[in-house]
């Protein structure tokens, strides 16, 4: 009996000594599967998050080629599209003639625009600079484009905005508020039209403009005169390269057919426009990123 005891004890322990193998086998296999799972999950989050790395990254590039291009400053030699590093680190926009940018804001600006004989005929001609001692006028658009220095070009730049038609650009939309060159303007107007405002000032309402980048300056204006003479008045005002978008106005007679116009107008001018870099921050997780911006999850 005892030798019995003995054998069922040692089968006892073997079968213990069994299960306790077969349980750490299964704990081992168990914590192998779960840090497999566990770096697989990490390996594709991050594959996802460095290809949203990489997207955000070929958007920018992307982003920078279109202006590049559309703008003009350099030139695409191989013809892809595309502008490598090469093409970068050589590019020099005022060593490039405008001539060889087609389809550009540069090109439109420079050559089409400042050659625009239509333009050239309300651009101001009255400045001497813009005449050679023949007392022809001056192509400074062709010397820009054939300049072989920086300070050469800059000055033919300079001379192109003054001589061209380029000039009817400022004159009919500032780049900048100037309430007295838009009175000297006015003036001008009333010095075409032979009269001697009564009452010229600018007005201190300012109404709101929904175009983005388009800023106002009101003005309120009165005239009385004959009517021919009050009528001219309005006349060159609407002629004028510069807007003046009359908002209100109160026309009476009174008498020895005298008119008396009083009105409120606007007119405008653009705030400057430069390229603006932005910064976009990729987020691995959704919504992470709607916590750091602040919004709701």
């Amino acid at each position: 009996m005892a030798e019995e005891k003995v054998i069922a004890i040692g089968k006892k322990i073997k079968i213990s000594k069994t299960q306790q193998q077969m349980l750490l086998a299964v704990l081992g296999a168990s914590l192998t599967v779960g840090v497999c799972a566990v770096l697989a999950i990490y390996f594709v989050k991050t594959i996802g998050f460095n290809t949203k790395v990489i997207t955000a990254k070929d958007e920018a590039i992307a982003s920078y080629e279109k202006t590049i291009k559309n703008v003009g400053i350099c030139i695409d030699r191989n013809g892809d599209g595309r502008y490598n590093n090469d093409e970068l680190n050589e590019c020099d926009p005022n060593a490039i003639n405008a001539e060889d940018l087609p389809n550009t804001l540069r090109y439109n600006v420079m050559v089409n625009m400042a050659n625009n004989v239509d333009l050239e005929e309300v651009g101001r001609e009255s400045l001497d600079e813009c005449y050679g001692i023949d007392k022809k006028k001056i192509n400074f658009t062709k010397l820009y484009n054939e300049a072989e220095t920086e300070d050469q070009r800059l000055y033919y730049l300079y001379m192109t905005r003054m001589c061209s038609a380029l000039r009817v650009i400022p004159d009919a939309l500032p780049s900048q508020r100037n309430t007295e060159a838009l009175m000297a303007s006015l003036n001008q107007i009333f010095i075409v039209s032979d009269w001697q405002p009564e009452s010229l000032a600018p007005s201190d309402m300012v109404p709101n403009v929904k175009i983005e980048g388009l800023e106002v300056i009101p003005l309120s204006l009165m005239v009385e005169a004959d009517s021919e003479k009050t009528l001219n008045v309005l006349d060159n005002i609407e002629k004028s390269i510069r807007t003046f978008e009359v908002s209100s106005a109160t026309i009476s007679w009174s008498g020895e057919n005298r008119l008396e116009l009083r009105a409120s107008a606007n007119a405008y001018y653009t705030n400057s426009l430069a390229v603006q870099e932005t910064t976009k921050t990729v987020y691995a997780n959704e919504e992470a990123g709607k916590k750091a911006q602040g919004g709701s999850v």
